[in-house]
């Protein structure tokens, strides 16, 4: 009799862990189906971060081999991150990280401003980042030559440097500026883009958010208009026709290179100190895609990440592709003009999580960009960035 009792309990042992095992297994068969779907979902998805000047900025000084090492290794940890898109800054100051017949060396990768590259720092960018399937943005700034007045480590090489005493540039107190009133101005920006367009096998070529410099850089040249445009329609006159001279260069060489902007997220602060207008721009067929700097969390008393994101879908009337830039380096800090939201990204540490989420479910939702490098992969002990990134992570891991 006891030896039937043992056999009915082992017996009912076995169907006890085989039914366990076989349910363990059905989840784990559901969790994998469910992740394969989300991946196929979101397969058309770009995923990407912004790498500034600052973020390649410990190039300078260093040789050829060490570049190519660290290179390598900023790629690879976009790689391992999963994500699949980098927006590069090429021209940072009016300058080049790469060979070019029209800009000098840039002071950010070399020690003088025209001193000779080590390498073509976007060239072996865009090879290694091949190697990974990461396509590679040239991002560049316009108008800026300085963020500074000191205009004595400006190479005399410069193309601009024989404007610099003229209307066609503007020294401040802040920084050095081109004038984009200037016919001149354009040409050389539109030049450099195609030198870009022809050389690299790049993406796209995108523009930040540094449009009109200052308000007085402009003013002898409108005085000699016929004043049919106020002041304000000048200037966005003048900003458009960057917009759309930039597109037909890229397109000159290259119709499948993008063509885009990624501007500050207030639409109204656009319109009324950068002179780009926004609405318009998207109202035309001089861009692809549009990547704004949505850098606002939830709770945001005067600009929340949820209306200013709708915002900016219900002006995209023309369905451009749309991006939204986040802004992971708030994470862990005070949002000094966020209002009442002014803690939020130190007490939430899964914002950046939420915002993908929230913007995949817009009409023409195409992808993310992360600003920037730095706090993606060099968290500065700080506790709630490294959860952020991890929950991002995670996010990406499973879609």
């Amino acid at each position: 009799m006891k030896k039937v009792i043992v056999f009915l309990i082992i017996v009912c042992l076995f169907f006890f862990i085989f039914n366990i095992l076989k349910s363990e297994d059905v989840e784990v068969k559901d969790k994998e189906q469910k992740q394969e779907e989300a991946r196929d979902k979101f397969s058309f998805e770009e995923r990407g971060v912004f790498i500034s000047y600052i973020d390649y900025g410990h190039f300078r000084g260093k040789s050829k081999d060490e570049i190519e090492t660290l290179i390598t290794d900023m790629v690879n940890n976009v790689s391992y991150f999963g994500l699949n898109s980098i927006i590069l800054q090429v021209r940072p100051f009016s300058d080049a990280i790469y060979p070019s017949e029209i800009y000098e060396s840039s002071h950010t990768v070399v020690k003088n401003e025209g001193d000779e590259l080590p390498l073509d720092i976007l060239k072996y960018f865009i090879e290694i980042s091949k190697e990974k399937n990461i396509d590679v943005y040239a991002w560049i700034n316009p108008y800026r030559i300085r963020n500074e007045n000191n205009t004595g480590d400006i190479s005399k090489n410069s193309y601009y440097y024989k404007w610099l005493d003229t209307n066609l540039i503007e020294k401040t107190k802040d920084g050095i500026y081109l004038n984009p009133a200037r016919s001149e101005v354009v040409d050389y920006i539109t030049d450099g883009i195609k030198e870009l367009c022809k050389n690299y096998d790049i993406k796209g070529v995108l523009f930040d958010d540094y449009y009109y410099p200052t308000d007085t850089i402009d003013l002898e040249n409108y005085e000699k208009t016929d004043k049919s445009l106020n002041l304000k329609e000048y200037r966005i006159n003048n900003i458009n026709k960057l917009i759309e001279e930039s597109y037909k260069a890229v397109k000159s060489v290259n119709k499948e290179i993008k063509f885009g902007l990624s501007p500050a997220g207030n639409i109204e602060n656009n319109l009324d100190k950068e002179y780009l207008d926004v609405k318009s721009v998207l109202k035309s067929d001089y861009i692809d895609f549009i990547i704004p700097q949505l850098y606002y969390g939830f709770s945001n008393s005067t600009k929340p990440y949820i209306s200013t994101l709708n915002d900016w879908n219900e002006i995209n009337v023309n369905n451009k592709d749309l991006y939204v830039a986040l802004s992971l380096y708030k994470s862990g800090k005070i949002d000094t003009f966020a209002g009442k939201g002014e803690n939020e990204w130190i007490e939430e540490n899964d914002i950046i999580k939420k915002q993908i989420i929230t913007a995949r479910n817009k009409k023409n939702y195409k992808g993310f960009y992360i600003f920037r490098y730095e706090y993606l992969f060099n968290i500065h002990n700080n506790n709630n960035l490294e959860k952020e990134t991890k929950n991002l992570k995670d996010l990406i891991d499973i879609s």
